[in-house]
């Protein structure tokens, strides 16, 4: 089975290194006294079917990944991807444009708490519109490299090194298999990573109407 890594807050240390002007270590102290933003994003697992439940929205404290890599002096010429590595051992990455847009963050909390466990305490990335596997928990390390760098589910099952979430929806009024006899409320949720939902249509008859 798979065991959440517990992870020291006073020893932990964010390394940022590769093709920087100069290798940091960032202390958790240090990272929660930079200036942080704060937003709601949906995350969504690659493996979740139509209708599932491996979804979810919340609020999202951290620092600018871009204002995380301006502490070891910036990516430097040549850079191609900022790569994301996980106590005991897991990494993914994003294309440089991404690393650096505004809401992608290195967050240290959730919901206006520290990030529990299960989520990646004591950081991990939020890279809005990205599927969950990019979106690394229990961070450690931060590595900017100039190749196209592949990750553990792209190199082992070719999972899409883009990775942008699709637009779904799920219904969950009336429940699964709930059988209707008179005028009801049809209710879910939709969501499309950033891109956001203009409208929401639901047919009973195959699309005619």
């Amino acid at each position: 089975s798979i065991i959440d890594p517990g992870i020291d807050r006073d020893s932990w240390r964010l390394r940022i290194d590769g093709l920087v002007g100069r290798p940091v270590a960032i202390g958790y102290d240090e990272l929660l006294a930079m200036p942080a933003i704060e937003q709601y994003v949906t995350l969504q697992c690659i493996s979740n079917l139509v209708g599932g439940d491996l979804v979810g929205t919340a609020k999202w404290t951290g620092v600018p990944l871009a204002r995380v890599l301006e502490r070891a002096g910036g990516a430097g010429p040549g850079a191609v991807r900022v790569v994301f590595h996980a106590v005991g051992g897991y990494s993914d990455s994003l294309p440089l444009a991404k690393a650096l847009a505004p809401t992608t963050v290195v967050a240290y909390g959730m919901n206006d708490r520290s990030l529990p466990r299960a989520h990646g305490f004591p950081a991990r990335i939020i890279a809005p519109g990205i599927y969950g596997m990019k979106n690394v928990k229990w961070l450690e390390r931060i590595e900017v490299v100039d190749y196209d760098y592949r990750g553990y589910w792209q190199r082992s099952d070719g999972w899409d090194n883009v990775a942008e979430i699709k637009t779904a929806s799920r219904i969950d009024v009336p429940g699964e298999m709930s059988v209707v006899h008179a005028e009801t409320v049809v209710a879910g949720v939709a969501w499309a990573g950033d891109r956001g939902i203009r409208r929401v249509e639901v047919s009973l008859d195959d699309g005619r109407t």
